[in-house]
């Protein structure tokens, strides 16, 4: 039977994960997967450093995790690096997730320091529940694909191994670790999978981990020859600096949404369904589209090309970042607040209640910018199932004179709300929603 250290080197040289001499940064939680990687990255003789961020959200729990990192580098010889941060504090101004936002402000904190590779110490357990949490909020070849061997300088040594085979090993080596106890719970989503949903699947297939790991394999050959096919597309597509051969991008309709994350992918543009979607309508029909913020995605049906370019931003127009909520910014005489709540309950009629102008806090993504209209301006106003040009809503009911002078709220995603019309379907309140942001006019 193959010994755990041996099993890490097979997946290091099958995915290429390092080469002779480069040295490795190791994510140390001081659980049970952070510390096998550890103990086996040392055992190959790897050139190692540890890094262990204190997210500081567990108190006397998340000192313990930090000391007990300390204390293990220290009798091993391996240098540690610790980082303190204020993970409720950063989402707070985000915007976004406990979960993500830790994530976020880890990722930060490793690549602070200097090092070939960073390895962290995701396993296919880890692997099989973002898959069944991708697929139940629906994704695509990638999504089940899950968590990469490698992504750029991160790499994952431990990504075809299990926690049983991880927990063995550490007992075989008379080890301890620590246990982070919100993973006991069932507070987030994927503690309810691992609790939940992988107990019932082990019971119909008792080898459920190895028919995983073989169906992902699969899954990896086929993303990856498909997404090589798609930029092969998009690079035969290819004019000159952000202008491309429209006919040539939808050439081979099976691919054409691969082929348009590639596009959005190479011009710095953040993916998602809804601008894949709303790219591909203007590749078939024509048009512009305010793709985000002031990029803009052009196609001229008549000469075939698509072209991506930034517009210009008027002095006299309205434009800015607002940096924390509440807000209260002042614009054409008039003043728009911004006031946020939290533990939100929600209830039947609750948009009529506040006119529609409420947000879930939570579906931002990224900073919040106070502008007025720009050529190709949609949105999909909430409850009316289809998207709108501003040039058409305005014109029905805003005079010319006042039509420069309506406040429109973006994020990275795009429009999120419009004065006047309300707000976009995809930052609606729902039954899920815990944190909202009230936008008032006066």
């Amino acid at each position: 039977m193959m010994t755990m250290t041996s099993k890490v080197a097979q997946t290091i040289k099958k995915y290429g994960l390092l080469s002779e001499g480069e040295s490795v940064l190791v994510g140390l939680s001081g659980g049970a997967d952070s510390v096998c990687l550890l103990l086996c990255l040392k055992e190959l003789g790897v050139n190692i450093s540890a890094f262990h961020v204190n997210h500081n959200l567990r108190g006397e729990e998340s000192i313990r995790d930090k000391n007990f990192c300390i204390e293990l580098c220290n009798r091993l010889g391996i240098k540690i690096y610790t980082a303190d941060i204020d993970v409720k504090a950063y989402c707070e101004k985000n915007h976004v997730s406990i979960e993500e936002g830790a994530r976020e402000l880890r990722y930060k904190e490793l690549m602070s320091v200097k090092a070939d590779k960073i390895a962290t110490a995701h396993n296919l357990n880890d692997c099989l529940e973002t898959t069944i949490f991708n697929l139940a909020r629906g994704t695509g070849l990638k999504g089940l694909c899950s968590i990469p061997p490698k992504r750029d300088n991160i790499i994952r040594p431990l990504i075809e191994c299990t926690r049983e085979e991880i927990e063995a090993y550490l007992a075989s080596k008379g080890q301890g670790f620590v246990t982070d106890s919100t993973n006991l719970e069932d507070e987030y989503t994927r503690n309810k999978i691992r609790h939940n949903v992988i107990p019932v699947l082990l019971g119909i297939n008792s080898s459920l981990y190895s028919s995983y790991s073989d169906t992902r394999e699969h899954l990896m050959c086929d993303e990856k020859c498909l997404d090589s096919m798609a930029k092969e597309q998009l690079a035969r597509s290819f004019i000159s600096n952000g202008t491309y051969n429209a006919a040539c991008l939808e050439e081979n309709d099976m691919l054409i949404s691969r082929v348009v994350a590639s596009l959005l992918k190479e011009n710095g543009i953040e993916v998602s369904a809804l601008r894949i979607n709303m790219t591909i309508d203007i590749i078939k029909n024509g048009g512009k589209y305010n793709i985000c913020q002031d990029t803009y995605i052009i196609c001229n049906r008549d000469k075939m090309l698509l072209t991506i370019e930034k517009e210009a931003v008027k002095v006299d127009n309205i434009t800015g970042r607002i940096a924390e909520i509440p807000a209260k910014v002042e614009y054409f005489g008039k003043l728009l607040t911004l006031d946020k709540e939290t533990d939100f309950a929600f209830q039947k009629g609750i948009h009529k209640q506040y006119k529609g102008n409420i947000i879930d806090a939570d579906k931002l993504q990224g900073e919040i910018i106070l502008r007025n209209r720009r050529n190709g301006d949609r949105i999909t106003l909430a409850g009316r199932g289809f998207t709108s040009k501003l040039k058409v809503l305005f014109n029905e009911k805003i005079p010319p004179q006042e039509r420069g002078k309506v406040a429109i709220l973006c994020d990275d995603m795009g429009i999120f709300y419009v004065e006047g019309f309300g707000v976009d379907e995809r930052v609606k309140v729902d039954e899920n929603t815990k944190n909202i942001i009230i936008i008032a006019i006066s």
